[in-house]
């Protein structure tokens, strides 16, 4: 029975040791796929092809992905570090799907597809809210400050989530346009997207009890199209971007209050 049981935990540290490095090496790859793509260097996730939306943030909001990126690397590296037993192995799940699906859209970008970049963003959305859920549930209800390693990791997985969860709304949209469905310079519609983005990026931030990052990315998002809306004088959606991204911010606020009450 104690030899069951100690290959028992002898297989769990290997396989997560295993996923560890899965985690890392998926990291990279979705740094270095733009490079080896078949039509030359990708775009990043929601950057890619396709009709520019009245909802698209302005074009140096993007550059959001190379803090994620970063993040991403140095938290995969600090996991190894400090033992993959740091981080429960679901996190590790979600880290490996959302790494590859980040690789794997730049793949699809190269091929024009926007239905294929929207499946491929569905697909890292579900994974990267899994994962700041994940991550909140393990850290709601301490009662200590946060090591430096907890910071690192609620960063990683708050700004990648957030920053795709208003990328899968903008892929999206432009699928929509692409298969004719919509008017890419009708504002009603996109209206009613950036609303249900907006909700959905509240919603998920009062589950994970105030993830910082998360705000950070969606409030980013939020304050790209806000640009975009007042270059292209759409009064509309500078107003509902701005009011989206200060009630995003206002609820961040409110949570973390709440949390250290």
């Amino acid at each position: 029975m104690a030899t069951t049981t100690r290959s028992t935990h002898a297989a769990a540290r290997t396989g997560t040791q295993g996923l560890a490095w899965a985690v890392l090496v998926a990291s990279v790859l979705e740094v270095v796929a733009p490079v080896v793509t078949i039509s030359g260097p990708g775009a990043s996730p929601a950057q890619g092809s396709g009709p520019e939306l009245l909802i698209t943030p302005v074009g140096w909001a993007f550059s959001i992905w190379g803090v994620i990126y970063t993040l991403a690397i140095v938290q995969a590296v600090a996991t190894l570090v400090r033992g993959p037993g740091a981080v429960p192995r679901r996190l590790q799940v979600d880290f490996v799907v959302l790494y590859l699906g980040g690789a794997l859209w730049i793949l699809l970008a190269a091929l024009d597809s926007s239905i294929a970049t929207a499946l491929a963003l569905l697909l890292m959305l579900v994974a990267a809210v899994d994962a700041v859920l994940t991550v909140g549930l393990t850290t709601r209800g301490s009662s200590s400050e946060p090591g430096w390693f907890a910071v690192l990791t609620r960063a990683a997985v708050g700004l990648f989530a957030g920053w795709v969860t208003a990328a899968f709304f903008l892929n999206l949209s432009t699928a929509l346009v692409d298969l004719e469905v919509v008017s890419a310079q009708s504002v009603g519609w996109q209206l009613g997207v950036l609303a249900v983005a907006a909700v959905t990026l509240l919603a998920v931030l009062v589950r994970t009890g105030g993830n910082v990052a998360y705000a950070a990315a969606g409030a980013w998002a939020m304050l790209g199209i806000a640009v975009t809306g007042r270059a292209d004088g759409t009064t509309s959606v500078l107003a509902a971007s701005a009011v989206a991204g200060v009630a995003i911010v206002l609820t961040a606020a409110a949570l973390l209050a709440r949390r250290r009450a």
